[in-house]
């Protein structure tokens, strides 16, 4: 950046269309048959496993999962009466959390691009649900004073565009809030992190359900995960799109980090 560089010139800078920036490069192992979109891939994918996802939570967070999310939220400041939007909601179990953080004062809304996520995410108590992507919110701008988003950073398909609408959704002043299972640092941490998730998960939820689909979920939830871009990459795309006061915080040498930033005064996100 440049030092001499008036505040009016970096504002004028972000209007600049952003260079698309993908969460990992592209596994066609699992989509881009003839037709078949990663999108749809995602959709149709969660759709067929959505009912077992509780479960995979339990076992992938040793029943931790519900405790370390609300904390996670309250760290990050959501408290009492506030409103907010949690993407890629899943069946809901950040937004329960969120719900009993902001009470009967608050509001809650969950988006998710999958129809089986969504009728999961009803059986909870986060009691408004919209079907969505997070590239493209249908809502107003300065809707929201707290964003959240639960493990799912690696299903956008531009993060630079995502984190765009996440601002101009955002009153001046929110917060944004990402959960996400990380490659670790110990090469010993990985490979056990790997086997567990990849290979005995996938094995142990496709025997027990009788669904394949479980199999090939957890598989590709652990590629995307070790091929994500690195925390440098998500931080940097947030300070693109108008977020200030990023920080990080990691737990178990990397294998989880939590993304935290707040829109800046002036700035509305969009590309």
């Amino acid at each position: 950046m440049n030092p001499k560089a008036h505040p009016r010139d970096e504002r004028s800078a972000r209007q600049l269309p952003f260079v698309p920036l993908a969460p990992h490069p592209p596994l066609h192992r699992y989509y881009g048959g003839e037709g078949e979109t990663r999108q749809g891939f995602l959709n149709d994918l969660f759709n067929r496993t959505a009912y077992q996802y509780r479960n995979i939570d339990k076992a992938t967070g040793l029943g931790f999962g519900i405790w370390y999310r609300r904390r996670a939220l309250e760290q990050a400041g959501l408290t009492s009466g506030m409103h907010v939007l949690d993407v890629a909601c899943g069946p809901a179990l950040v937004a329960q959390c969120a719900r009993d953080i902001v009470g009967p004062t608050g509001s809650v809304v969950g988006l998710d691009p999958s129809l089986g996520m969504l009728r999961e995410a009803r059986k909870g108590p986060c009691g408004k649900l919209v079907i969505g992507v997070g590239e493209r919110l249908p809502f107003p701008d300065a809707s929201f004073d707290f964003l959240s988003m639960g493990y799912a950073l690696r299903h956008v398909s531009d993060l630079r565009a995502a984190f765009a609408e996440y601002c101009r959704v955002l009153k001046p002043g929110g917060v944004v809030l990402l959960l996400e299972i990380c490659r670790p640092r110990s090469a010993l941490l990985l490979s056990l992190s790997r086997f567990y998730i990849k290979t005995v998960l996938g094995i142990a939820f496709s025997t027990s359900t009788g669904n394949r689909d479980m199999k090939t979920l957890m598989e590709y939830w652990w590629d995307t995960t070790e091929t994500c871009v690195q925390p440098e990459a998500i931080v940097g795309a947030l300070k693109d799109a108008g977020f200030s006061g990023c920080s990080q915080q990691e737990w178990f040498n990397g294998l989880l980090r939590d993304y935290r930033a707040v829109r800046e005064e002036g700035t509305g996100g969009g590309l």
